[in-house]
């Protein structure tokens, strides 16, 4: 129902609280939210009870708001609980004994998974798995086998191992689990291992895109012989209970490489845990479909994390080539600023030798002979000229690798006693005078 506030308004101070949720299928918690959201006031008791006195009460004014909005009443009416319909049951009347007959089940028709009691081998790989069981359980040479109407053309065998007692009901057991497989979109499929002495056969479960290895086996116990004293052997016999293994793909364990899908039991049978047995099937594909999922994953991140150490090695790689050009800049640099320094200290020594020529002519002025004086003043000229680096002039006696030793003896004499070490061969340096004084130890 849709009205105004203003019509809302007028039903509640006409007919009351009561009778308008009535009347709008309201409830009152819903009639109170209602009226809280819209800004409607509801009259009190004391206004009925002024209104049945014959007295004029006052009510309470509907104040203005902005929304102006239609009241939906359908919007605030929850879903109703359907009450259910009690059925009515026939009672159980007791026998004369006292007993309560016993309650009939439906029939329940054979389905794929229910075992045959006896078996109809008609299929070829069946008769194949016959008389393989008979020839292992009854010897190779048995004349019998030779007879075997058993055979049959494909020469394919299920994976069953089980004694004599047990083989009929193997390979029922077997049949039924192949139907049920063959429903569930599951294939059968058989290698065959032909070896020098004896043929195998291998039975899978092809469960979507994988392989599941399976093989129907009896559950062995040990049986001592009888004999006196306690050192009397025992054999593994046959107990009587089967059960189906499946291959879960994961070889990395041995104990983990196999699955028990079903088995007897004390109070249980393999012939009605089929359907469990194909539900383990399924879940096998899940764990190899999780596996596959997981290796992916694992491969990934491998392939990233060597996308990302191949660039953290050519980052390395790119910065230590950095590193060694700005080594080499500065190796350089530091070469010409030694090669610098070493010609200011040449042209200082030659400005201090010609500053002491002159000093030496002015003071020796009419002390010496003026030949001796000219001869002694050309040689001290001589040898600023030859260590000035602009002029670098030629001496008779004094090569231009004699001016480090020159300058610095000490610095000389060190590297000549380190250059006589056993790797040196006895070798004058090279290095300028600087280079051999701002040089470490290990480089003299």
């Amino acid at each position: 129902m849709e009205l105004t506030r203003e019509q809302l308004y007028q039903m509640l101070w006409t007919d009351g609280v009561g009778k308008t949720q009535e009347a709008l299928g309201l409830r009152p918690e819903e009639m109170k939210k209602l009226c809280e959201e819209f800004q409607i006031p509801k009259p009190t008791t004391k206004y009925w009870v002024a209104l049945a006195c014959d007295k004029a009460p006052e009510k309470t004014p509907l104040p203005e708001v902005e929304d102006n909005r239609p009241i939906k009443t359908e919007d605030y009416v929850k879903p109703r609980r359907v009450k259910k319909e009690k059925v009515e049951r026939t009672p159980v009347v007791k026998t004369p004994d006292g007993k309560y007959p016993p309650r009939e089940l439906p029939e329940e028709p054979a389905t794929i998974y229910s075992v045959p009691e006896k078996l109809l081998a008609m299929d070829p790989i069946l008769l194949d798995t016959k008389q393989m069981l008979r020839e292992r359980n009854r010897r190779r040479d048995n004349p019998w086998s030779k007879k075997n109407p058993y055979k049959s053309s494909p020469n394919k065998w299920l994976s069953i191992s089980v004694d004599e007692p047990q083989e009929d009901r193997a390979i029922r057991i077997f049949e039924t689990i192949w139907k049920a497989a063959e429903a569930q979109g599951y294939h059968l499929k058989i290698n065959v291992n032909k070896g020098t002495y004896q043929t195998t056969c291998t039975s899978y479960f092809l469960v979507r895109q994988y392989q599941v290895r399976v093989e129907l086996r009896e559950i062995n116990k040990r049986v001592k012989e009888e004999g006196s004293g306690i050192w009397a052997s025992s054999n593994l016999v046959g107990s009587g209970r089967l059960k189906f293994i499946c291959d879960r793909g994961d070889h990395r364990s041995y104990y983990n490489s196999e699955r028990i899908a079903a088995q007897d039991t004390e109070h249980t049978r393999l012939e009605d845990k089929i359907e469990r047995i194909i539900q383990v099937l399924g879940e096998i594909a899940d764990e190899r479909d999780q596996a596959e999922i997981e290796r992916k994953q694992a491969e990934e991140r491998r392939k990233k994390e060597e996308e990302l150490r191949l660039i953290e090695e050519e980052k390395m790689r790119q910065e230590a080539e950095r590193q060694a050009k700005i080594e080499a800049r500065r190796q350089e640099e530091r070469n010409l600023v030694s090669d610098l320094l070493f010609n200011t200290e040449r042209l200082k020594v030659a400005m201090l030798i010609r500053d002491y020529a002159d000093r030496f002519e002015a003071a020796m002025k009419g002390e010496m002979d003026a030949d001796e004086l000219q001869e002694k003043l050309a040689w001290m000229r001589g040898k600023a000229d030859f260590m000035d680096p602009f002029i670098a002039r030629e001496d008779e006696w004094l090569r231009p690798k004699d001016i480090g030793k020159l300058l610095s003896p000490e610095i000389t004499r060190i590297t000549e006693e380190a250059r006589s070490g056993w790797n040196s061969y006895g070798h004058e340096t090279t290095k300028s005078f600087w280079q051999i004084k701002n040089s470490g130890w290990w480089n003299r």
